[in-house]
């Protein structure tokens, strides 16, 4: 079985678009036909591809014995990618690697990995390559979220359950408009000016509240400007390990 990979360019995915959704939707209106050809790329993926090749060369321009053979259909901000699955993990991270050298990001299954890759051996969890618990030594996601009681009324220890309803099915945005209520928009902004964006993996906003994503590594960094901040503005948080 093959290990799907999506390389994209995040600068060019609109402000509010789940990266899923858009991903599909630049497939779904490229010109038909062009899926083929690596000049139906962006440079910057193009470059990426060229350095990629080297190692994981595309189906055809490779022995059909060779595991490294690689699947690539090419569209102009996304580049969709199938490892053979004795080859998957390596390509993943080679991917990633590459990935993060030309300013891109990859999408492994759902999952958006962190902009950094790994220097040396892999310990962040991947879904799609452990399966639903992370694998000895790797390290899970920290999921954080905050939120404002004060926009919809929340049960004394219900918290939990209602942050898991809205992320389960409430829709999100990459654009901190969403946010209604001033304590969240004030709390982002303030988060914002410390800097924190390179170990952040991703960051959503809802209606009523704030998630962001990082990998356990970088948690311990997290844990205290968040609280610091959810302490002065009054808001609450909760803090969740490989949340989906």
């Amino acid at each position: 079985m093959g290990i799907r990979v999506f390389v994209f360019d995040e600068r060019a995915a609109l402000a509010q678009a789940d990266y899923c959704d858009w991903i599909m939707r630049e497939i779904k209106g490229a010109p038909k036909g062009d899926w083929d050809k690596p000049g139906s790329s962006s440079p910057r993926l193009r470059k990426w591809f060229d350095d990629m090749c080297r190692s994981f060369p595309l189906i055809g321009d490779a022995h059909p014995d060779d595991p490294y053979s690689t699947e690539y259909c090419f569209y102009w901000n996304v580049i969709d990618v199938i490892f053979a699955g004795s080859a998957g993990e390596e390509g993943v991270l080679h991917a990633w690697r590459l990935a993060g050298k030309h300013g891109l990001r990859l999408l492994v299954g759902e999952q958006l990995l962190p902009r950094k890759p790994p220097k040396g051996a892999r310990d962040f969890h991947i879904s799609v390559l452990d399966g639903g618990r992370p694998r000895s030594g790797l390290a899970p996601n920290m999921c954080f979220v905050v939120f404002d009681p004060d926009i919809e009324h929340v049960a004394p220890g219900k918290a939990r359950t209602w942050i898991l309803e809205r992320l389960e099915a409430e829709p999100w945005s990459k654009d901190q408009s969403v946010l209604t209520g001033d304590k969240l928009t004030r709390w982002i902004d303030q988060f914002a000016a410390r800097n924190l964006d390179p170990l952040i993996s991703e960051m959503r906003f809802y209606r009523d509240l704030i998630f962001i994503r990082v990998d356990r590594r970088n948690g311990s960094s997290m844990i205290s400007p968040t609280m610091e901040l959810s302490h002065k503005l009054n808001l609450p948080f909760e803090v969740y390990v490989d949340l989906g």
